[in-house]
């Protein structure tokens, strides 16, 4: 899928149903379409919406009918209407992250079309009207509506959660999922890691400081690594000059102790190399030169597609199949993660037939029905 049919793929989906009327729009009777409630979604809106959709049946693997659009339409509304009567108290935090991550899929389109691109606000702004059909304000207030069916959703499902959280597993059946997931356990050849960072991009995570900025980054870096070369602690200079604040904080699981730097296991060979090159934009050789420097050993300043490093080999590991007491706690969280996925969408399920046997739906064009 490419970038492109990505972020329009988002932009339509929180199209869908934002175009109902309200009750201060004159609608004529020829065009109404249903009844939902209060509102009336009409054939120009369900026309519109059901075109959008459908431009994207290749990323989809389908087209939609009418009559599946009207419903997703409906039951938009439904969600919206209730979660508005909760008087919930909106996280602008996770707002602010979807947001974040259409800025980030935008810019990823814009840099494959122009290298020196540029992130503007501006333009931004105006890419979203154009490929989502609405005005930005619009827009923002669909993230808010998605955000807030989420916080009720999970208010809904909290003690289920927690209750989920608690939950043991026979060891039969997590040696039988490792086994039938064998491949999933192969380590390939990689290096336990931790570094200090530096960045060199601005909030959008891809535009590059002036270089004359980023020369000065460098002889900062610098002047760290020969410190460190010198004798002094590379923990205590990570808690004081690393930029990747996640990193700096993470508590080793090994140690259960803070372990400033931390990344830890990072692949050298295999798929899951591709991975660490997109993150950090490393080629194979960077990665070889990492693995080859062994166990207890400093790089130099490397440089990557966000900023410089220096990184700390702690450990170096062959190719293996992870033993099953070492992916123990990993199945766990997995299967713990995919019961609360299923709960969250019986829940959704849940709500939206709920929601649709108490509403007054009324529908004036029998083909929808």
């Amino acid at each position: 899928m490419t970038f492109t049919k990505r972020l329009i793929g988002v932009l339509t989906m929180m199209v869908l149903g934002l175009n109902v009327l309200t009750a201060q729009t004159i609608i004529k009777g020829n065009d109404r379409v249903v009844k939902v409630n209060k509102t009336v979604i009409t054939a120009n809106e369900l026309e519109n919406t059901f075109n959008e959709v459908n431009k994207l049946s290749a990323v989809y693997g389908r087209t939609f009918t009418k009559k599946e659009v009207l419903k997703t339409m409906i039951d938009e509304e439904l969600l919206k209407s209730e979660v508005r009567k909760q008087n919930l108290v909106l996280d602008e935090n996770q707002v602010k992250q979807e947001v974040d991550q259409i800025r980030y899929q935008y810019s990823e389109l814009q840099y494959q079309n122009n290298p020196n691109f540029k992130f503007n606000e501006s333009e931004f702004r105006a890419y979203i009207e154009k490929e989502g059909n609405m005005a930005y304000q619009k827009f923002e207030d669909k993230i808010k509506d998605k955000v807030l069916v989420r916080q009720y959703i999970m208010k809904r499902v909290e003690k289920k959660f927690a209750s989920i959280d608690q939950k043991s597993y026979p060891d039969a059946d997590l040696r039988k999922f490792r086994q039938d997931n064998l491949s999933q356990f192969v380590q390939p050849n990689s290096i336990e890691v931790k570094h200090i960072f530096l960045r060199t991009v601005l909030a959008d995570g891809k535009t590059q400081l002036p270089a004359s900025e980023k020369a000065i980054v460098k002889k900062r870096m610098d002047d760290i690594l020969k410190r460190i070369k010198s004798g002094e602690s590379f923990d205590s200079l990570c808690e004081l000059n690393s930029e990747d604040v996640e990193s700096r904080d993470r508590v080793n699981p090994k140690t259960n102790k803070v372990d400033r730097g931390y990344l830890g296991v990072m692949p050298i060979g295999g798929e899951a190399a591709e991975v660490v090159k997109e993150q950090f934009g490393f080629d194979q050789a960077t990665l070889d030169k990492l693995y080859a420097l062994g166990a207890n050993k400093l790089s130099d300043v490397v440089e990557s597609k966000v900023g410089y490093h220096i990184f700390y080999i702690i450990d170096k590991m062959e190719e293996r199949i992870i033993p099953f007491e070492e992916s123990k706690q990993q199945i766990i969280q997995y299967m713990k993660a995919k019961e609360k996925e299923q709960l969250f969408m019986e829940e959704y399920k849940g709500l939206i037939d709920d929601l649709n046997a108490k509403a007054e739906i009324t529908y004036f064009k029998e083909e929808y029905k």
